[in-house]
């Protein structure tokens, strides 16, 4: 049975720790604050608060934290104590200077590292519903599928280069950061005006601009539950990221400028923590 550890087990690392116990691998999970892996222990999985023991017998780790500068310091502390052959998947957002870090690393000491970037949020890391864009050796990829298996519904090889899943991974999350303020703002307008912002999800349902994800996003504004899916703070992070990529490539970053500026406020009002729905509260 093959060996996984998965570092960080925040919404999205805890998820993926669950669903891969549930499947009957072996897998032990780490936390820079333990207490908040515990919680897995009913779940089969294994806590060890030492990185350097949690990686020696895996075969497969799995790095889930917040920021490149966390994925660097998880690989410095735990790469010299992991097996020569062990397969690195980095799923965290990090950007493209934070993947050619990584890469620059893994070369440097002989690690095998690709990278699956997530689309997706809790309920999804929670059922093996992620969407994953991947990046770098399709050699490795083919070792690591019964993990990628495992945790997604589906794997989008994005090409053969740490990065080349990030960029997909920035795009989307533009999108999806977009199309949330978009919503807030349709359903806002109208409660202002004293309709219902009920008729805008209603209009919209079963035609060509609908979209699951506006309803789903739509019932927790209209109910003001805020409770995370995925955190304002880690959209906000990613936005930045590939506003850095616009700016490096000399795109044009008005509207993206405007969406992260909504959720930037967002934060500041108390929201770091809580949906990106909560982005509607700007409205009010």
């Amino acid at each position: 049975m093959m060996n996984i550890t998965v570092l960080g087990t925040g919404i999205m690392g805890g998820g993926i720790a669950k669903v891969l116990a549930a499947q009957e691998f072996n897998v032990t999970a780490w936390n820079r604050t333990i207490s908040h892996a515990a919680h897995l222990k009913k779940d089969s999985v294994h806590i060890e608060p030492d990185i350097r023991k949690a990686v020696s017998q895996a075969d497969i780790i799995a790095i889930v934290v917040f920021d490149a500068d966390s994925v660097m310091n998880v690989l410095e502390q735990a790469s010299a104590s992991a097996p020569s052959d062990a397969i690195w998947v980095q799923m965290s957002t990090i950007g493209k200077q934070g993947a050619r870090k990584v890469d620059e690393y893994a070369k440097n000491h002989g690690l095998n590292v690709i990278e699956t970037m997530m689309m997706g949020s809790k309920d999804q890391a929670n059922s093996s519903q992620l969407v994953l864009m991947g990046g770098g050796s399709q050699t490795l990829f083919d070792r690591a599928n019964p993990f990628t298996k495992a945790v997604s519904k589906k794997l989008v090889f994005c090409g053969p280069h740490l990065g080349d899943g990030t960029a997909v991974k920035l795009a989307c999350n533009l999108w999806l950061g977009s199309i949330t303020v978009a919503a807030s703002q349709s359903l806002k307008v109208l409660e202002q005006q004293h309709v219902d912002p009920r008729l805008f999800l209603n209009v919209i349902d079963g035609g060509t601009t609908d979209s699951p994800y506006a309803h789903l996003k739509g019932a927790k504004i209209l109910a003001h539950d805020y409770s995370a899916q995925f955190e304002v703070s880690a959209l906000e992070k990613d936005l930045g990221l590939m506003k850095d990529v616009m700016q490096d490539i000399g795109f044009r970053n008005d509207l993206l400028t405007t969406v992260l500026g909504l959720y930037t406020e967002s934060d500041k009002n108390g929201h770091t923590h809580d949906d990106v729905s909560a982005v509607a509260t700007t409205f009010d």
